[in-house]
């Protein structure tokens, strides 16, 4: 078993003066500065953990005691964040409650290559080809909103800014207006314009949902709802889809992923700049971020929807790549699902249980032609989406 996530909820990565910059009121204080995950936030991904936890003792991966014997389970977080290496604290808390399990990773605030290849130098991208693949994916031209996402982009401006975005408001004053270009920032690409202001808006107002916060605070009382989320949250989505699925710059990014996928489920060796799983595990958990998720999204050519959640890659979100073996043939196979928090159950931090479980999507591999694959054809199919110079 081998376990891909997001961290938990955490506070906005923008200050609260930029934000304001942007839209048309004061925005709420956080408990906690900047990019931090909040005690809500731990909480919640513990909930997941004690769920998952239990899922796989009681479907055989795991002994049936609480504490598992030796190294069956080991927790690996990004070193780079203090949310990545909380969430994974508190999802090991959650696997195994009680018996003192400690997530692993580099040394505080150093990066960690295993999350970040491209820009960290161990699958660079062309910033000329990456560019290209962008623009293409945005229907050749980067400056154009696509006709299913402006009325997503149009209630995000009736949330943030509707002085700002008036008619009669001062030139420049609106985030939904102005150029868009495409940007290497020291090898990773990225995508500046209204669409990237307006994704990164309507997440810090996603964030303030399921922090718990009243909902006359979030989004000043006009995005408060789960209906009010649901119309502004593809914004981000299409943002994220468009910037780290598109399969030039996912093959690259996620390539040291997906290779320290392949060596879990497959049994291999890991070594640097893999994290360096002991050979006893059994259930393999990688905390990390949301591009990391879309990143092996795309590189795998897997999307998804969720039921009850608008963002497609919402805190906690899981993707979980399961070895089973059948007793017949002794053919193992990988199949691939992904677990998540409704935007409520994320909300309240809520206990997750046979009675009411973790949201479950299905993903079947497209590469593979169905809903199960063997060991050694997901281990090609991946081989083949990752560039060969990143296979080594």
């Amino acid at each position: 078993m081998v376990l891909l996530s997001r961290h938990g909820v955490r506070s906005p990565t923008k200050g609260l003066a930029e934000l304001r910059r942007l839209s048309d009121q004061d925005w709420p204080a956080w408990p906690v500065d900047r990019g931090i995950l909040t005690p809500h936030g731990a909480d919640a991904i513990r909930q997941l953990g004690l769920y998952l936890g239990a899922q796989y003792r009681q479907r055989g991966l795991l002994g049936p005691d609480r504490c598992p014997a030796g190294d069956q389970i080991f927790v690996w977080g990004d070193s780079g964040d203090q949310r990545t290496r909380a969430s994974a604290q508190a999802l090991a808390e959650g696997l195994a409650p009680g018996c003192g399990l400690k997530a692993q990773g580099l040394a505080p605030d150093s990066p960690d290559v295993l999350f970040d290849a491209a820009s960290g130098g161990a699958c660079p991208m062309d910033a000329a080809e990456a560019t290209k693949a962008v623009i293409a994916a945005n229907g050749g031209d980067i400056a154009t909103v696509p006709a299913n996402i402006a009325p997503s982009l149009a209630a995000l401006v009736q949330v943030v800014a509707p002085k700002a975005c008036a008619p009669t408001a001062a030139p420049g004053a609106c985030f939904a207006t102005g150029p868009a270009k495409v940007v290497d920032k020291g090898g990773e690409v990225k995508v500046d314009g209204p669409l990237a202001r307006g994704a990164m808006l309507a997440e810090s107002i996603f964030l303030e949902y399921v922090q718990g916060m009243p909902a006359d605070q979030v989004g000043w009382g006009r995005a408060g709802t789960p209906q009010a989320l649901a119309a502004i949250l593809p914004v981000h989505d299409y943002q994220a889809d468009l910037t780290r699925r598109t399969p030039y710059i996912a093959s690259h990014n996620g390539a040291l992923l997906a290779r320290q996928i392949v060596a879990g489920v497959t049994g291999g060796t890991a070594t640097a700049p893999l994290a360096p799983v002991p050979a006893g595990a059994k259930l393999v958990s990688i905390l990390g971020h949301d591009t990391n998720l879309s990143n092996v999204a795309g590189l795998l050519g897997l999307d998804w929807t969720l039921p009850g959640q608008p963002d497609k890659t919402a805190p906690d979100t899981t993707l979980a790549f399961e070895v089973s073996r059948d007793t017949v043939t002794g053919q193992r196979y990988v199949h691939v699902v992904l677990y998540y928090q409704t935007l409520d159950d994320l909300r309240q931090a809520a206990a997750l249980t046979p009675a009411h479980p973790a949201g479950k999507v299905e993903l079947p591999l497209p590469a593979c032609g169905g809903d199960r694959c063997t060991v050694e054809d997901f281990a090609t199919l991946v081989r083949k989406a990752v560039p060969a110079s990143c296979w080594r």
